[in-house]
C-alpha cells in the first residue's frame, strides 16, 4: 500500500510550472540569437575569407630571362656573322670580289636588319656594277629609318649619286663621264646643307669621290671649309664653332670610291662683342690634292669671287680650325 502511494501520476500543477519553465527558456533562446545573430553572420565570413584568400604583397616587375636555349642560339648566329664577314672580306680583296656575294647574303638572311650589313651588300652591288640590286641594299637601309644609325646618311647620299641624273648634277657644268672636273683626282659627287630644327646648327654633308683606278693617300687630301657670316655689312670667316666627322671609314677612296664628309657649324646666338648675332651668309668647299686645287664648291657662288681660293694651298691657308684631313 505504501509503495502504491508513491508511484501515484505526477500532480497537474507540477506539470503547468514545468511547461512554463520550458517556454521562457525558448523564449530567452530566440532574443539571444536575435540580437547577437547579425554579429554571428558579419563574423564568420570575415573568419572565412580571412583563411581562403592569403594576403599578397605587391608584385614587383621582373624581366624574364632569355631561355637558356634562345640565348644559346643567339650567340652563336653572332659567332656565324663575325665569320661570315671576316670571308667577305678576305674575298673582296681577292681576284673574283664576287665571289664575297654568297657569304654576304647568308650574313643578310640572319640578320635582315642589321645595317652595317645591309651597306656592305649594297657597297658590293655597286662595286659589282649590278646598279639595281645596289639600290635595292641601299633602300632597305633607308627603311630602317633611325635604326640605321650612321648608315642611314650614307644610303641617302649613295641612292642620289645611283640616279642617272646624278652625273649632270653639280656644281660645276664642266665635268667628264666620271662626275669629277677634267684632270681632277677628286672631286664632290654630292652636297648638301640642312638646318636642325632648333636651327642652332647647320650641317654640310659631300660625298668626295676619287678618280677609278687612283690609290689615294690620306695625307695627300685636305679639305678646306669656311663657313661665312654678315657682320656690320661685311661677309667674314665665321669664328663660331666648326666641327666635322667622316661616315665613312678608313678614309681610303676604295671599293666605290667616295667618302662622305659632314661639317657642323653653329649657328652664332651673340656678337663677338657681345652684340647682336651676325647673320648666315653661306659656304665654302676646297678640296685639295698633293697640295693642288681639284674643286670649289661654294653658296653663294659670289663667295669664289670674294675668297678666291688659291690653286696650290699655302699652309696657313682656309683659317683656322677648318681644314680636314683624312685619319
Amino acid at each position: 500500500m505504501l509503495l502504491a502511494r508513491m508511484k501515484s501520476p505526477v500532480g497537474t500543477t507540477f506539470v503547468v510550472a514545468a511547461s512554463l519553465l520550458g517556454a521562457a527558456a525558448v523564449v530567452q533562446l530566440v532574443a539571444i540569437l536575435v540580437y547577437f545573430g547579425p554579429s554571428f553572420a558579419s563574423a564568420r565570413p570575415e573568419a572565412a575569407g580571412a583563411e581562403t584568400v592569403p594576403s599578397l604583397a605587391p608584385a614587383e616587375p621582373a624581366t624574364t630571362p632569355l631561355p637558356a636555349t634562345e640565348s644559346e642560339d643567339l650567340a652563336a648566329q653572332q659567332v656565324r656573322l663575325e665569320e661570315l664577314l671576316r670571308e667577305v672580306a678576305t674575298l673582296e680583296a681577292g681576284p673574283s670580289p664576287d665571289a664575297a656575294l654568297i657569304p654576304l647574303e647568308e650574313a643578310a638572311t640572319l640578320q635582315p636588319r642589321n645595317p652595317e650589313v645591309l651597306a656592305r651588300l649594297a657597297s658590293l652591288h655597286e662595286k659589282l656594277g649590278s646598279i639595281e640590286l645596289a639600290q635595292e641594299a641601299w633602300k632597305s637601309v633607308l627603311d630602317l629609318g633611325p635604326d640605321a644609325g650612321r648608315f642611314l646618311e650614307v644610303a641617302e647620299i649613295r641612292l642620289r649619286l645611283l640616279r642617272p641624273e646624278a652625273e649632270s648634277s653639280g656644281g660645276s657644268a664642266l665635268r667628264d663621264q666620271v662626275g669629277l672636273q677634267p684632270g681632277s683626282t677628286l672631286g664632290v659627287v654630292d652636297l648638301t646643307v640642312k638646318e636642325a630644327a632648333d636651327r642652332a646648327t647647320k650641317d654640310l654633308r659631300l660625298a668626295v669621290k676619287a678618280r677609278p683606278g687612283e690609290t689615294i693617300d690620306g695625307r695627300d687630301v685636305r679639305i678646306n671649309v669656311t663657313f661665312y657670316e654678315m657682320a656690320d655689312g661685311e661677309v667674314v670667316p665665321t669664328t663660331s664653332r666648326v666641327q666635322s666627322m667622316w661616315f665613312t671609314t678608313p678614309v681610303d677612296w676604295r671599293d666605290e670610291g667616295i667618302e662622305i664628309l659632314e661639317v657642323k657649324y653653329e649657328v652664332p646666338r651673340i656678337g663677338a662683342d657681345g652684340g647682336p648675332a651676325p647673320q648666315y651668309y653661306g659656304y665654302m668647299v676646297n678640296i685639295y690634292y698633293r697640295g693642288q686645287l681639284q674643286e670649289t664648291r661654294a653658296d653663294p657662288v659670289d663667295l669664289q669671287e670674294l675668297f678666291p681660293p688659291p690653286l696650290s694651298e699655302l699652309s696657313d691657308f682656309g683659317g683656322a680650325g677648318d681644314g680636314v684631313a683624312p685619319r
